[in-house]
């Protein structure tokens, strides 16, 4: 049977989501609610992966001031940018997520949302996105609408590489690059974007371990098709390569003695991340990507710590 003739009636619902922001999105009108589904209203993990490498570099470099203005518009941003991409992604691959239990009640591939007025939000919404940096600059919009391409490829990459988790983790980390070019006016940061990019490739690998079996089916390419059980050590190795790189950054960014403690912190939660992701176990690999907007807290907090006595 081929992709396209495999019918999304077929396939069991998406797994409900959980938390304060699902319950406050299945309160809304039933006429609402697919359209804040499609940007992943009611699943904010995402757009906290999406903020907080901004945040870091921010924690980095930023006096307070900066620190708090850029800060809440890049929440702003990255929440709608976030939502574009992810409705986008949706559109173009329906089809596929029809097939795959955990993603089969999405507002497209169920048939709740017509494909053409999702494509329409999708649009609005990503058009929106950058322009809200322009309370920061002129220039800030250049560099948020920068970042548009990197998300718009990216749901074809599975079509064509086992690997869209590193293409998913230099669009996702693009608010690193976006702060060290508003606050040094050049590019910067590289080291700690490698270290971040290290860090979204391992949960993104972890996520897609979810799907591996629906996947297989689906004709989908990511690194747990390719690798089955062995997708735990590319996580390891990923991981171990965040660490070592976040090490490397707190030496060139000149980061206290309080970093370090902070940096052993991450490490543990990273570590007990690829101790805990067997990827035969649907719902441990959940479990574990569910941590992640801590290890990011972890990262920033390290690195926020790291300055103590800079700040001014």
């Amino acid at each position: 049977m081929t992709v396209a003739s495999q019918a999304p009636a077929q396939v069991p619902t998406q797994v409900p989501a959980q938390g304060r922001a699902a319950r406050l999105v299945g309160r809304t009108p039933a006429g609402v609610r697919p359209y804040l589904e499609l940007l992943r209203l009611d699943r904010p993990v995402g757009a906290w992966l999406l903020v907080v490498p901004g945040w870091i570099a921010l924690g980095a470099i930023a006096g307070p001031r900066d620190g708090v203005l850029l800060g809440l518009l890049l929440l702003v941003y990255g929440v709608l940018s976030r939502g574009a991409a992810c409705g986008l992604n949706d559109v173009l691959d329906a089809r596929f997520d029809a097939q795959v239990p955990r993603t089969a009640g999405r507002p497209v591939a169920s048939g709740r949302l017509a494909a053409g007025r999702a494509l329409v939000l999708c649009v609005v919404v990503g058009a929106v996105a950058p322009l809200v940096m322009g309370f920061w600059s002129v220039g800030a919009v250049g560099w948020a609408a920068a970042g548009a391409p990197l998300a718009a490829v990216y749901p074809y990459m599975k079509r064509v590489t086992h690997w869209p988790h590193v293409w998913l983790g230099i669009t996702i980390n693009w608010t690193v690059p976006l702060v060290y070019g508003l606050l040094t006016g050049g590019l910067g940061g590289g080291v700690l974007y490698g270290a971040l990019i290290c860090w979204a490739v391992g949960t993104d690998v972890i996520y897609a371990c979810q799907d591996r079996e629906a996947d297989v089916r689906a004709g989908v390419r990511s690194a747990a098709v390719l690798l089955g059980r062995r997708s735990r050590v590319l996580v390891g190795g990923v991981y171990a390569g965040c660490v070592v790189l976040l090490a490397w950054f707190g030496i060139a960014a000149g980061l206290g003695p309080l970093y370090w403690p902070g940096l052993c912190v991450v490490a543990g939660q990273l570590g007990w991340q690829v101790w805990r992701a067997d990827p035969a176990d649907v719902g441990a690999c959940g479990r574990a990507f569910g941590t992640n907007p801590l290890c990011g807290l972890l990262i920033l907090v390290a690195v926020l710590a790291g300055r103590v006595g800079t700040l001014g």
